[in-house]
């Protein structure tokens, strides 16, 4: 596992697996994951031909826990120093939950002009609901909001069962790790729902697939239609069936549908 350190001295912690000139694809995870939440991920996309990067964010799995940068801005400037460190150049972003948000973040800072394609998963680019958006987190007002985004810690995300193999690897990967501290990163689970991406997906310029799972606890699985309908180069799909991780319920459908959509748009 190798590591680099951010410009405010975190040290983040990275692999490296694959074909070494292959199309880069960098998996973020979602809140409170680490990089061992896309173990059902890499011997698929790495036979397909790609260089994956797998990464733990800041204050999550491996990577360094500092009490600053509790922003999803930050996070997103923290993926642009990853694809600088590794001299990345336009590789596939693809983000689970506040994953796909820090890649909104990293969007809104430096846009498309380095970046081949995008994959979002189960998450909403508006978490409060209003009048001209109602996919919100638990279908959250402002006046509720902060109530809800409480119950995240509690919640059962997954609706269809994961298979033994994938438990027992990220059983393994979370003993090795601290617990998730869930009170001290609740700042940034916060800054994170109050944000509202829907004008940075319209400035999109590359291809951006949305995911959904159309049983997820969270929001409605029609903001994924409702985020692609806001630009051209976007589209969207719903794993029946499926809660808030897809790519951990039904793994093989989600290998073989984002590799389709990086192979038609990576050329």
């Amino acid at each position: 596992m190798a590591n680099f350190q951010t410009n405010d001295k975190v040290r983040i912690k990275y692999h490296i697996q694959g074909k070494e000139d292959g199309q880069a694809l960098i998996f973020i995870e979602g809140y409170s994951g680490n990089e061992a939440t896309w173990a059902a991920q890499i011997n698929d996309f790495v036979k397909a031909g790609f260089k994956v990067i797998t990464y733990d964010r800041r204050n999550h799995g491996k990577s360094q826990s500092v009490p600053y940068g509790m922003q999803i801005a930050r996070h997103g400037f923290d993926l642009a120093e990853l694809i600088n460190h590794l001299k990345l150049k336009k590789p596939v972003l693809i983000g689970h939950s506040m994953g796909a948000s820090t890649i909104f973040a990293y969007l809104s800072l430096f846009g498309c002009q380095n970046v081949k394609a995008v994959v979002t998963e189960d998450q909403s680019p508006k978490a409060i609901s209003e009048n001209d958006w109602v996919f919100g987190l638990f279908n959250s007002s402002w006046e509720n909001f902060y109530k809800n985004a409480a119950l995240i810690e509690t919640t059962k995300l997954t609706r269809l069962p994961i298979s033994s193999e994938i438990k027992r690897i990220l059983g393994e990967a979370y003993r090795s790790y601290q617990p998730f501290d869930f009170h001290f990163n609740q700042p940034l689970l916060l800054d994170s729902l109050v944000q509202d991406w829907r004008e940075e997906i319209k400035n999109e310029t590359v291809p951006h697939l949305f995911l959904a799972g159309s049983a997820s606890p969270l929001w409605s699985s029609e903001h994924s239609k409702a985020a692609a309908s806001l630009n051209p180069f976007a589209r969207a799909y719903t794993f029946k069936g499926c809660g808030h991780i897809p790519h951990l319920e039904s793994a093989d459908e989600f290998n073989r549908l984002v590799i389709k959509f990086i192979q038609k748009n990576s050329y």
